[in-house]
């Protein structure tokens, strides 16, 4: 069975599940960098949170479609 998105039903629930996942991963990430001292894990950090940030952009897109 698919929802007016195209996407199966468990597909749609695959898609949250990511999208929790990866929401719960970039706020981790942003707790640590503030607790982080080192500049190259800072920058390592910072590089995530923001591939995250796109990620979660486009999980949520799909999942509005």
């Amino acid at each position: 069975m698919q929802s007016s998105t195209g996407l199966g039903i468990h597909e749609k629930a695959e898609l949250h599940e990511m999208l929790m996942f990866k929401t719960n991963c970039l706020n981790k990430a942003r707790m640590m960098q503030n607790q982080v001292q080192d500049t190259e894990l800072q920058q390592l950090l910072t590089q995530d949170i923001q591939s995250s940030t796109e990620d979660i952009a486009q999980l949520e897109q799909l999942l509005q479609r």
